[in-house]
């Protein structure tokens, strides 16, 4: 499978009485690729562009429900991870942060070799100076790999289970290719372990009646130390997400048909919310995404506490609860 993944939005604390930022994933099955360039390209021609590039912010809902047209035909999903940063202060956001920084070392030993403990202490190092803005970003990306994957599985185990053998990921990059941006240097060095902290504690899930048996390459055994925090009902074997990211990862400033796609997509999500989009543009979006409770999509929040009151987006949100793909075929639904 193909994973592309761009974000829209500031990620930048704001007054305003609401400050949306999202980051998006599209994965397009591998089989598809060829017939999703195909049909992309021939409406592209017709979209407006900035720079030769098709950019989401300059389509209309009208636009924006023929690229979904597409991706709904050739088995395309979408997730999105979004979080209001009006709902948050530089305090609660720091101490967020500092509770992860804390959880990077916090079970380090004198047993582990000392390149070891000097690599992890330097990534906790590296967090803490990190710009809030980025690490809130690094937070929601996380969050959005973690379900990409999660979701993805089981959804093509029981469509198309060839899809689960390779995985294909290209991010947007914010650069020119001359040089790395800090982004995309913590991205390699930081939001890898998080994902892999994450999926140990969390295992991405398998229902009965899907074949996974093209994910028996990324099954590693770990070692007994670290076995020690793992679920107890977790079996001996588990889930290598790096080298099931490393594989294939690349940043990518090109005018890529997925990248775009996924611009639209994400953009349209976050201006919808923003009060920007009609009706009409958002329901289309939720043909992409997998049903779950309470949404189709992420929405997360880093502090703790009730919430303010109900946003002016309140009525998008409910949108979101239905309309979307059936993890599962109808065929399992009726057994």
């Amino acid at each position: 499978m193909h994973i592309f993944i761009d974000e829209s939005g500031t990620f930048a604390l704001s007054t305003k009485p609401a400050s949306i930022s999202a980051v998006g994933s599209l994965t397009i099955p591998d089989h598809s690729m060829r017939g999703f360039e195909k049909l992309y390209g021939r409406i592209r021609r017709t979209l407006p562009k900035s720079d030769g590039q098709v950019k989401g912010r300059l389509l209309g809902e009208k636009e924006v429900g023929e690229v979904v047209e597409v991706l709904r035909k050739i088995g395309g999903i979408f997730e999105v991870v979004l979080i209001d940063l009006a709902m948050h202060s530089l305090e609660q956001l720091e101490a967020h942060r500092a509770r992860q920084a804390v959880a990077i070392t916090a079970h380090l030993t004198d047993e582990h070799h000392p390149d070891f403990k000097h690599t992890v202490w330097n990534l906790r190092s590296d967090l803490e100076r990190m710009p809030i803005q980025l690490y809130v970003q690094a937070v929601a990306m996380e969050n959005l790999v973690y379900h990409t994957i999660n979701n993805a599985q089981t959804y093509y185990a029981f469509r198309s289970p060839a899809e689960l053998k390779n995985y294909h990921w290209i991010v947007d990059a914010k650069h020119n290719g001359s040089k790395i941006t800090p982004w995309e240097d913590w991205w390699r060095t930081a939001t890898l372990p998080m994902l892999a902290s994450h999926t140990f504690r969390a295992p991405f899930m398998q229902v009965e009646g899907g074949d996974y048996s093209g994910l028996a390459r990324f099954r590693t055994t770990v070692s007994d130390w670290k076995r020690q925090f793992a679920p107890t009902s977790t079996p001996g074997e588990f889930f290598d997400l790096r080298l099931l990211m490393d594989e294939s990862f690349r940043f990518s400033d090109e005018s890529e048909f997925g990248l775009e796609a996924v611009d639209i997509l994400v953009n349209a999500m976050r201006r919808s919310l923003a009060g920007n989009f009609t009706r009409e543009g958002w329901l289309k979006l939720s043909q992409l995404m997998i049903n779950r409770v309470p949404h189709c999509f992420q929405f997360i929040r880093l502090n703790e506490g009730p919430l303010p009151q109900s946003p002016a987006y309140v009525s998008v949100l409910k949108d979101f609860k239905r309309g979307g793909r059936s993890m599962l075929p109808p065929r399992h639904y009726l057994e």
